[in-house]
């Protein structure tokens, strides 16, 4: 692939937002039932394994809005792979839990999942791994303090 003619800052940010794009389109065509979004936010409710989050705490871990999380999470229960409760302290918050569902296509897909994974990584291992987390983790800081100067 030839790359444009630009400093590597502006190469850097739109190949994010391609490999974005790329990896929502071959992960929707990855699963029948659920869409790369929606896959996302379960496999962060799983890593709350035992615990049922409330909407803000799932979006917190997601990186996304309540509403954003919401939308999800409403599609996700429309299709039975979780349920929504209010919470037991306070009515106004919900809480997610996983359903039997879930649970069954997490273990019906964890093979295919990991070959995912494995594909998509490929040529990429030690220390490039390495340098790759500690860069998208530097990014990822930096836009939070970004965050609090543009979003309102």
């Amino acid at each position: 692939m030839k790359l444009p003619d630009y400093d590597n800052e502006h190469l850097i940010f739109g190949l994010l937002f391609m490999l974005s794009n790329q990896l929502q389109v071959i992960g929707d065509s990855f699963f029948d039932e659920i869409t790369t979004k929606q896959w996302f936010v379960l496999g962060m409710l799983g890593t709350m394994a035992g615990y049922e989050p409330t909407l803000n705490e799932l979006s917190d871990a997601v990186g996304s809005s309540h509403q954003n999380v919401k939308q999800l999470i409403l599609k996700l229960e429309q299709k039975g792979f979780v349920e929504l409760r209010k919470d037991e302290a306070d009515s106004r918050r919900l809480r997610i839990k996983m359903t039997p569902k879930c649970n069954e296509f997490n273990l019906n897909y964890a093979q295919r999942s990991e070959e995912f994974l494995h594909r998509m990584f490929t040529d990429l291992k030690g220390q490039d791994l390495v340098t790759t987390l500690h860069t998208l983790l530097t990014l990822k800081k930096n836009l939070e303090g970004m965050e609090r100067d543009y979003v309102k």
